[in-house]
């Protein structure tokens, strides 16, 4: 009776054990659920980065230890590990970008572009009178030459 008691004991505890293992949120936040359920209630809220103890898993969702007893997080938010240091590939400051990056474009070009126009398809709708790409370029090479003495002088009617 006592080696059952036994093997069943070393059989279940190492069960508890891997199901005991620490997650990490992986989004800016996560709610901590009463219910495995969006609909349930908010019972608190974790940070990017914080650390969980996970009790149970079901349908989707982890139940986890919190400091007042323990609640459902989403397994979408969480994760093994922890998350990644964000890595930016961009090495110019705020103020150098704006300064080198274009101006915007016209609404016109933009939609234009954004159907995928070529330079042919523009020339056809300019000699269609349905669109003069070749006078918003130009207007666009002048709006980048102009400058804000230029602007202030002509709102002032200099």
């Amino acid at each position: 009776m006592k080696r059952v008691f036994l093997m069943v004991t070393l059989l279940i505890l190492p069960a508890k054990i891997v199901l005991a293992k620490d997650l990490f949120v992986q989004s800016a936040k996560a709610k901590i659920m009463s219910e495995p359920s969006f609909k349930a209630q908010v019972i608190d809220t974790v940070n990017r980065g914080d650390k969980l103890e996970q009790m149970e898993a079901k349908d989707g969702w982890i139940k986890i230890k919190t400091k007042s007893g323990s609640g459902w997080v989403n397994s979408l938010g969480v994760a093994d590990s922890a998350p990644l240091d964000k890595v930016t590939v961009v090495a110019a400051d705020v103020a150098e970008l704006q300064e080198k990056s274009r101006k915007r474009s016209s609404a016109i070009t933009s939609a234009a572009a954004a159907r995928g126009l070529s330079d042919a398809e523009r020339k056809r709708m300019s000699e269609a009178g349905q669109a003069d790409y070749r006078a918003m370029k130009h207007l666009e090479e002048l709006a980048g030459n102009i400058s804000d003495r230029d602007i202030r002088e002509f709102e002032a009617g200099k």
